[in-house]
């Protein structure tokens, strides 16, 4: 598969909206305010994460790209969600300013073999089958500065064996070089914001530019499939926002969400290790402290 290099600009959290009326993809009960859906329970990522059809967003085990097998090769990496990990934060510290907790964990690539038809083997992925896309959202973080992952959209609701030739909508690489919280050679957190605009400009052959965007009109279905083209850190996918066109029930209203403080407040008090290990937090120590969505460094002496 041909890639071509995506960058995304920074936008604001909020975003710009399509004027048609839109839905959130997932239950708002479980978003925040804003409409993302953080990975930070047990229970979210049981409800919404997972290979069955009825899940809504599917994990690709890494290598999935690339037909055939190659010698010395392992098994393909194992794409998991772990609601304990704790994230790094802009002031490159685990569970630091505004690190997350929880995360869909897609493991790192593996290297180039320069096939033309497979250039690239793949780490891991999720896939997103929707009825329509007017936004999508991520928030990821990975233990180095430069993020490379691989988007592949196509119309229709496609299986991923099949995402590709006809119905594959283009795709490519995108990269951290001018978006989010990145501190040079440590870590990168933050926002992919706008996605849905990302346009590809170069693909084809010479001479034969094509244009596109993920956003669809209402109705008009995609398969959306993110992976990992990281070989030195996984990628740590710890919320998304996916808005819709078509009414299931959920229309998008900024600032109903309900994963808000009075969850916080009634949600267990879990301490980690600075290795993000959960813990008794009962020795003396310097330790994270999470209750919800809520981490801080706690000091036990």
């Amino acid at each position: 598969m041909k890639k071509t290099l995506l960058t995304l600009a920074a936008f604001a959290v909020g975003g710009t909206l399509s004027a048609q009326t839109t839905y959130n993809f997932f239950d708002p009960a479980d978003c925040d305010e804003n409409g993302f859906l953080w990975f930070d329970t047990k229970e979210k990522l049981d409800k919404y994460v997972g290979y069955p059809s009825r899940m809504q967003v599917k994990l690709l085990d890494g290598d999935y790209l690339v037909p055939g097998d190659y010698p010395g090769e392992d098994v393909a990496p194992e794409t998991i969600k772990d609601a304990s990990y704790v994230g790094y934060g802009t002031d490159g510290v685990k569970g630091g300013t505004g690190s997350k907790t929880g995360a869909i964990v897609l493991p790192v690539a593996g290297e180039d073999f320069g096939v033309l038809s497979a250039p690239h083997i793949c780490g891991g992925g999720i896939l997103l089958h929707l009825p329509d896309c007017a936004k999508v959202d991520f928030f990821v973080s990975a233990e180095q500065a430069d993020v490379n992952l691989g988007l592949h959209p196509a119309e229709g609701n496609v299986p991923n064996r099949d995402l590709g030739g006809d119905n594959l909508i283009l795709g490519g690489e995108f990269t951290s070089d001018s978006y989010g919280d990145k501190l040079p050679g440590v870590i990168f957190t933050g926002y992919f914001n706008d996605v849905e605009k990302l346009e590809d400009q170069d693909y084809g052959p010479v001479g034969n530019k094509h244009y596109f965007k993920i956003q669809s009109e209402k109705g008009v279905q995609r398969t959306i499939r993110l992976v990992n083209y990281m070989k030195k850190s996984p990628l740590y996918v710890h919320g998304i926002r996916v808005l819709q066109y078509t009414d299931n029930g959920n229309p998008f209203t900024p600032g109903s969400g309900v994963a808000g403080i009075e969850a916080d407040e009634n949600a267990p008090v879990e301490f980690f290790n600075m290795q993000g290990v959960k813990v008794s937090g009962e020795e003396p120590g310097l330790y994270i402290r999470r209750q919800g969505s809520k981490t801080t460094k706690v000091v036990v002496k």
